[in-house]
């Protein structure tokens, strides 16, 4: 197994969050679609977590989450 560094898997884990975010864009808080309601709610915390890393701006993350990604 190859092991990576914090920033390697920080880098990949913005890149995903964010595909799985435009994957998910399209569920809102309705009764059929609350798991993926509460996916996209994960992702988003997710994702401000990490722009608090220092190089956040420099991985995309120049953006305010919720205002892309509005739960």
């Amino acid at each position: 197994m190859y092991e990576r560094s914090a920033e390697e898997v920080l880098e990949m884990m913005i890149e995903l969050l964010l595909q799985y975010l435009e994957e998910l864009f399209p569920y809102k808080n309705r009764e059929g679609d609350l798991f993926q309601y509460g996916e996209r709610t994960a992702y988003t915390e997710c994702l401000e977590w990490i722009q608090q890393w220092k190089y956040a701006r420099y991985n995309g993350l120049t953006f305010d989450i919720e205002k892309i990604y509005p739960l």
